[in-house]
């Protein structure tokens, strides 16, 4: 929970990402991935940024996951105060999430599927899918899981 609450509040100070750091990290995405990365909130934006400049991060591969982990909150298509609702809510009841709240509780499911429809890297997939798992159930290499872990 505490890292939401940090989350939260680093949407509310982000206003937009470096332009310097956003040309790295377009460098790294196929054209793709850029158009889903792009669509993200200015705020995803640079939590991505600071995502993929992780130094626990080995390579250029793990960057890119790390840096689109959270794609899937796109098509749920919610401001900051609708996502803390949605989480509030999910808490209390995980089932009775409707619509774009449904959509954003489930945004690690969704963000997979669109990963792979952008023809990402598997590791960019299956780490969208599993970035809510504590890093020893995920199905990743326990060090590739822990090092994109502490990138979140």
């Amino acid at each position: 929970m505490i890292h939401l609450v940090r989350r939260f509040l680093q949407s509310i100070v982000d206003k937009r990402p470096d332009p310097t750091d956003e040309a790295w990290l377009l460098g790294l995405l196929t054209e793709a991935e850029a158009v889903l990365y792009r669509q993200m909130s200015a705020a995803d934006r640079c939590h991505a940024l600071r995502s993929a400049r992780c130094p626990a991060l080995a390579d250029d591969f793990q960057r890119v996951a790390a840096a689109l982990h959270d794609a899937g909150k796109i098509r749920a298509g919610l401001g900051t105060w609708a996502r803390v609702g949605a989480t509030l809510v999910g808490v209390v009841f995980p089932r009775g999430l409707r619509g774009r709240w449904a959509e954003y509780r489930d945004h690690p499911r969704v963000g997979a599927e669109m990963l792979r429809e952008a023809g990402s890297a598997q590791l960019t997939a299956v780490w969208a899918a599993e970035h809510h798992l504590p890093p020893l159930k995920s199905s990743l290499p326990p060090e590739v899981a822990a090092a994109l872990a502490a990138a979140d």
